[in-house]
């Protein structure tokens, strides 16, 4: 079926031409989002190469052996040689229009666009290539039968001359794939989500991404979270993504942290834990609920550390660390609550917790005892904004923040080492 989705925000009956027993006629002028169509081949043609470019307004990371991703948000990614961590050098970077998440693995980027999510071969970097869109998973992502995909929509006035006898003709109704409504009745309608029914009927190992990605690649299969459902793929052919099973779950999912044969999943609502010892078909177990707050997780051996941040998009709330027992997957439970100023993404390694705490900087603690973390802050970094970071090793930690992107040496945590930066500008 070829879908077509408008959602008008004004209708007005401007004249009625004609009215008889049999025939009436009306003049409709309304508002409608009209989809934009690209093919797959023209989507490759807007995904290009820049040898050069600085960075601008720092996104997400994502880090694969000696290679490194930054997102520049809304706009692609910077593609980073990092062998050498006190000089990293940048490669280039590729054009993506709307990207904000990022994954890597061999020589595949899985980066998303306003609406859909891209696989791009890089092994000849100066030419990108797409070798597959996985549609359809994004808020909003819409293929048709003909094999192109809707990349935008565009804000368009109609007029038309419609039958008033017509049997749909009501204050609200669908005709010709169009939705109408009578704007005598105040009706102000904006563009929201996608019919959900019509997207379900259209329906390898990783390196690592940060505490707030919203997609990973572990142990050959690539995940994805929108905001109510996980999306699992195959990628035993990272060129060709497979998809396998989809869960849905409450509204405000945000990231997902795979941890052993597990899931941890993070709502505005709370932390879903899913069993994915088959990753085919990922089994919930239970769920840790909270207040509505923004909500990375990171797990290291039978505790989760949970960031709870208030601001606009993530409704009122106290800004606080959670510290969760999750020894018994079936019924987590929390071990202490402490206050923060205002954290976003966190690693962990070996009882040692890495917190971003935005314009306040990177703070160290250790974790031994989770019952006295607020009293064992052991180090940190004020001098930079942090927003999330990637425990690399026991000697490496890899943070971005407001100011661009940092690297710092963890042999001792207590005094952390700058070794490397790509501020903005650079």
């Amino acid at each position: 079926m070829r879908y077509l989705y408008f959602v008008l925000i004004a209708v007005l009956i401007t004249t009625i031409s004609s009215c008889g027993e049999d025939t009436c006629e009306a003049t409709w002028t309304y508002r409608a989002f009209v989809p934009k169509y690209l093919s797959q081949e023209e989507i490759s043609e807007e995904i290009t190469f820049v040898p050069e470019r600085k960075l601008e307004n720092p996104g997400k990371i994502y880090s694969y052996g000696s290679y490194l991703l930054i997102s520049d948000r809304e706009t692609g990614v910077h593609i980073i040689d990092n062998s050498d961590v006190s000089n990293p050098k940048k490669l280039g970077f590729i054009a993506i229009d709307g990207n904000v998440d990022i994954a890597f693995a061999e020589h595949y980027i899985y980066a998303d666009t306003r609406y859909n999510i891209l696989v791009i071969d890089i092994q000849d970097l100066q030419n990108p290539t797409i070798v597959s869109v996985i549609p359809n998973i994004k808020d909003g992502g819409i293929i048709i039968d003909d094999g192109r995909f809707i990349v935008d929509f565009v804000e368009t006035d109609i007029t038309e001359t419609i039958d008033c006898n017509n049997e749909d003709n009501d204050v609200l109704f669908w005709r010709d794939g169009r939705l109408f409504v009578d704007v005598s009745l105040g009706i102000d309608l904006a563009l929201g989500d996608v019919n959900r029914a019509e997207l379900d009927a259209s329906a390898a190992g990783g390196g690592q991404g940060g505490s707030l990605a919203r997609m990973a690649l572990f142990g050959g299969y690539f995940y994805y979270v929108n905001n109510f459902s996980m999306h699992i793929f195959d990628v035993s052919d990272l060129s060709q993504p497979e998809k396998v099973s989809e869960a849905y779950m409450e509204w405000g999912v945000e990231t997902i942290f795979p941890y052993r044969d597990y899931l941890f999943i993070g709502a505005n609502n709370g932390m879903h834990i899913y069993d994915n010892e088959d990753p085919t078909n990922p089994q919930w177990l239970s769920t840790f609920a909270h207040a509505n707050a923004c909500d990375p997780v990171v797990v290291e051996d039978d505790i989760a550390y949970i960031t709870l941040r208030s601001g606009n998009e993530c409704e009122d709330f106290n800004n606080q660390l959670d510290v969760v027992d999750v020894s018994d997957l079936l019924k987590p439970q929390l071990i202490a609550t402490y206050p923060m100023y205002n954290p976003y993404g966190l690693a962990v390694r070996d009882n040692i917790l890495y917190l971003c705490e935005a314009d306040q900087g990177l703070k160290v603690y250790d974790v031994s005892d989770v019952e006295t973390i607020d009293r064992n802050q052991i180090g940190g970094v004020k001098e930079y904004a942090a927003y999330d970071v990637i425990s690399v090793s026991p000697k490496l930690l890899l943070m971005i923040g407001e100011d661009g992107f940092y690297q710092f040496d963890t042999q001792n945590p207590e005094n952390l080492q700058l070794l490397s930066s790509i501020k903005i500008g650079e």
